[in-house]
């Protein structure tokens, strides 16, 4: 009975899994050629040549090849290779990496076969999110003798707010060690041979976020009043960082922030740091459009840990582009502000705004016209806080350059 209960569990589990495996793997089509001293060598060279083909020679191995010709000599004849037999054989000894072939053609010559097949391979499909800009942030450095657990809430939640965007393809290089476990668990033989085509798949980055905390601390001090001694402590946080090119090391964008707070602990105003920087490199590569209109109800194309309810935003109507006219780059869009709206509801895609007041008649001039929003400026960071400076423009995917 107990066994009974267990397969259909691993039944039910196999069914929930099924669409998520399939919605990883795609099945590619490909033709290939190989060479070999009897038909079944030759074919599972072509068939090891088309693995190389989609997923590249490290799942080509000589091992592999060695299992498909072991497979394919278990037929009476040479004339096994390019039987209907074979190709289920085939298709179980790879479990489903080659899901299927067929011999195209086959030529003897001098006691050589030549062979060209046409099979369909499984490759590991990407997520749509990695074709956008991608971006890492890495371990913040640190002056003196200033903590690393400050550098590490910092990057956590920078990390953690860009991704909420959903502008960034944003590369995790904190768990690097836990990642290659895995991919070595895939590799070892263990898994099945399908899953290897998840390797191969690492992503280089785009842009690199860097940084320094360049002061950090609590300082205490004291003063005597009318016979009392009087203590207070402020908080105090400092970074410089940096959005550096990744394959040519060019800085694009360098800015820094400072805030500090009466008494506060340093895991809140490192939290306030990132929101700050991730909302300052937000500005600069892709502020947030209007992406839909309903009365006086605005639909926000962004959503996530950097917007909060109650906040309140400059709705700016965005015009011609201004180039540069020394480097003839782009500068960005001529912004002009035409009202105020306040956040009213966050979602982790979008957010929804409620026009305060505007200038002009927003349901007439939209979709033709491009609307963004910024946070008002008293709102988006502490007093004590740097107003952003881009020093470069950052290359972006779409009309304006960052």
């Amino acid at each position: 009975m107990k066994s009974k209960i267990l397969a259909a569990i691993t039944g039910i589990v196999a069914m929930v899994a099924l669409p998520l495996a399939l919605a990883s793997i795609d099945q590619v089509t490909v033709q290939a050629e190989g060479s070999g001293s009897s038909l079944n060598t030759a074919t599972a060279s072509a068939l090891s040549s088309a693995v190389a083909q989609v997923n590249g020679a490290a799942l080509a191995s000589m091992a592999l090849t060695a299992e498909m010709t072991a497979t394919l000599d278990t037929g009476a004849s040479s004339q096994f290779a390019s039987s209907s037999a074979s190709v289920e054989a085939i298709a179980l000894q790879t479990n489903g990496l080659v899901q299927s072939y067929r011999v195209v053609s086959k030529a003897e010559n001098s006691g050589i076969w030549i062979v060209l097949v046409e099979a369909t391979i499984a490759k590991y499909a990407r997520s749509a999110q990695a074709d956008r800009l991608r971006m890492t942030v890495l371990p913040f450095r640190t002056r003196g003798a200033i903590q690393g657990t400050v550098s590490e809430r910092i990057v956590s939640d920078l990390t953690a707010h860009l991704t909420s965007s959903r502008k960034f393809a944003m590369l995790d290089r904190a768990f690097e060690q836990e990642r290659q476990a895995e991919m070595a668990l895939i590799s070892s033989g263990d898994a099945s041979t399908e899953e290897l085509a998840k390797l191969g798949n690492h992503l280089g980055t785009d842009y690199m976020i860097v940084g320094v905390i360049e002061d950090a601390g609590t300082r205490t001090r004291t003063v005597e009043l009318a016979g009392r001694t009087l203590t207070s402590k402020t908080t105090s946080l400092s970074i410089s960082y940096r959005v550096v090119d990744a394959p040519t090391g060019q800085i694009k964008m360098a800015d820094s922030w400072s805030g500090s707070t009466p008494g506060g602990s340093m895991a809140g105003l490192a939290a306030k740091a990132a929101d700050a920087i991730s909302r300052q490199i937000m500005d600069a590569i892709a502020p947030i459009r209007v992406e839909s209109v309903l009365g006086s109800e605005l639909f926000l194309g962004q959503g996530g840990k950097s917007i909060k309810i109650g906040q309140k935003y400059r709705l700016l109507l965005t015009g011609e582009a201004v180039v540069d006219s020394y480097t003839q780059e782009s500068l960005g869009r001529q912004e002009v502000e035409v009202g105020v709206v306040e956040i009213t509801e966050v979602q982790s895609k979008m957010a929804k705004a409620k026009i305060l007041k505007s200038s002009v008649n927003i349901a007439e001039k939209f979709p033709s016209s491009t609307f963004i929003v910024r946070l008002q400026p008293d709102a988006a960071k502490p007093a004590a806080a740097k107003k952003a400076r881009p020093v470069a423009s950052l290359k972006k995917k779409s009309e304006n350059d960052w």
